[in-house]
């Protein structure tokens, strides 16, 4: 077989296996004679029996808009895919400003006064004793929180006292700057203020609404404020 021979054979065999073209017309090589095939004409192609020139080109039509086709759908689904994904992208965002809106409401039931709640103490002053003592055990306590603050660690001891805002100066309820920057509260009684230090710079749970901690804190600060201020008070 001679090389020419042989050359045409394997371009005749890869026709036969592809049977398209991505251009509009056919050429094929044969015995030295080439053959052009258009739309419209038919043309018998050497060595591929049964196929024209005409029925190749409607083959390369056809798989021409098979791959326009999965072009188009593969496009499709990228679109849809980024829709998804966007969607997916709102929902996660709705959903963390939910989960954001439900811890900060949390925070703030935390150190607020719960509905129907009476305070056993009095902000005007004159609470027992037995109370402000109890208050000032707990003013130096570090086992209230869980990183080993105290109240006297922010705001002093033995009467030396520090860390207070100007606001701190007016009677209970006043403003706190932290209850209101953190936990949305414009004013705090003094209960409140207990929660709001318990939860924020000293980490810990608030104390509990109903026991004794609470209230004997909250004379205690009642007494300080009143130090604070240059008023006559119970230390």
């Amino acid at each position: 077989m001679s090389q020419h021979d042989d050359k045409r054979r394997r371009l005749l065999g890869r026709l036969g296996r592809q049977l398209a073209y991505t251009t509009p017309v056919l050429a094929l090589i044969a015995g030295g004679v080439t053959f052009h095939g258009t739309v419209g004409e038919d043309v018998t192609l050497p060595g591929l029996s049964g196929f024209s020139a005409t029925s190749l080109l409607v083959a390369n039509a056809h798989a021409e808009a098979h791959a326009e086709g999965g072009a188009e759908a593969q496009g499709e689904a990228e679109a849809e895919a980024e829709g998804e994904a966007e969607a997916e992208g709102e929902a996660e965002g709705e959903a963390e400003g939910e989960a954001e809106g439900e811890a900060e409401a949390g925070a703030t039931d935390a150190v607020k006064r719960p509905e129907g709640y009476e305070p056993v103490y009095s902000e005007s002053g004159n609470n027992a004793p037995e109370w402000l003592a109890r208050g000032e055990a707990l003013y130096y306590d570090t086992s209230l929180s869980t990183n080993g603050l105290s109240c006297a660690t922010c705001h002093g001891s033995d009467g030396q006292d520090m860390g207070y805002s100007a606001t701190f100066e007016e009677a209970f309820p006043h403003r706190v700057a932290m209850a209101e920057n953190q936990f949305g509260l414009s004013e705090v009684h003094a209960d409140e203020m207990v929660q709001v230090c318990m939860v924020a710079p000293m980490q810990a749970s608030p104390l509990d609404w109903g026991g004794e901690a609470l209230p004997s804190l909250a004379a205690y600060m009642v007494e300080v404020q009143r130090r604070v201020a240059g008023q006559s008070h119970d230390l």
